[in-house]
């Protein structure tokens, strides 16, 4: 879906700040809300189709945390970009969350441009492109994908996985190959570790592009189920794309 046929509810609680990025989004999209809060976010969302919630993360009545968790109640469930200028809200709970990005204060329009395409994107057309730029190896193998998720090595979300590995992460650029033997599948592409735990030995990876052979597969597992997280926060969480499902 493109921007400009998109409905777009921005949630402030700070007066000039939400009049003044709502006439801008009324610009850019194909229609625009403000609410100062989650809870008239809500009364928004009760009568109105929208596609993507822009949401600050501490105003009063409703917080952004509050507002997500009745978000995903929502059928169908609008995307959610997060605005904040603290950071008691890591990138790990916010993408186990079903947040689709965080983006700091003072807000800067064109990266809140990219992001809002981006997640209106499909992942057909996101994963389907070509690699640019060579990241980091990271070569692993499975038993099976049954296997992996049963032992917590592996978890998918909407557009990433979680992965445990006994090597070292660090944030940026990945070249994935991760095969599992009796399926013989290899899944293989390029992410983004968005975040990265050493002490466990666990990465978030968002997927960024994927080969021919791997993109039906890892599309229909994330697609027959709803699943919550963006990227899952670790390899053992329930919001997940579920195994029977693929």
């Amino acid at each position: 879906m493109n921007l400009k046929d998109a409905a777009v509810l921005f949630v402030e609680d700070e007066p000039f700040l939400r009049e003044s990025m709502c006439k801008w989004l009324e610009q850019k999209a194909g229609k625009a809300f403000c609410a100062e809060h989650g809870a008239a976010a809500l009364k928004i969302l009760a009568t109105n189709k929208v596609d993507i919630v822009v949401s600050d993360l501490r105003m009063p009545v409703m917080d952004g945390v509050a507002l997500v968790k009745k978000l995903h109640k929502i059928e169908p469930q609008p995307r959610i970009i997060l605005v904040t200028g603290f950071s008691d809200l890591s990138l790990r709970e916010a993408y186990e969350m079903g947040v689709d990005a965080v983006l700091e204060k003072p807000i800067d329009r064109e990266q809140l441009l990219r992001a809002m395409e981006h997640s209106l994107a499909i992942p057909e057309e996101l994963w389907a492109k070509p690699l640019t730029e060579q990241g980091m190896k990271l070569s692993l193998s499975f038993p099976s994908l049954a296997e992996a998720v049963k032992q917590k090595s592996i978890a998918f979300g909407r557009r990433g996985f979680c992965i445990k590995s006994g090597g070292a992460f660090r944030e940026g650029l990945v070249d994935f190959a991760l095969e599992f033997r009796a399926d013989r599948r290899i899944l293989s592409g390029q992410g983004v570790v968005r975040w990265a735990a050493g002490h466990e030995g666990q990465a978030g990876i968002e997927i960024t592009s994927l080969d021919d052979a791997s993109r039906p597969w890892v599309l229909d597992l994330v697609k027959r189920r709803t699943v919550v997280a963006y990227i899952p926060g670790s390899t053992g969480t329930r919001n997940a794309a579920k195994l029977d499902a693929a």
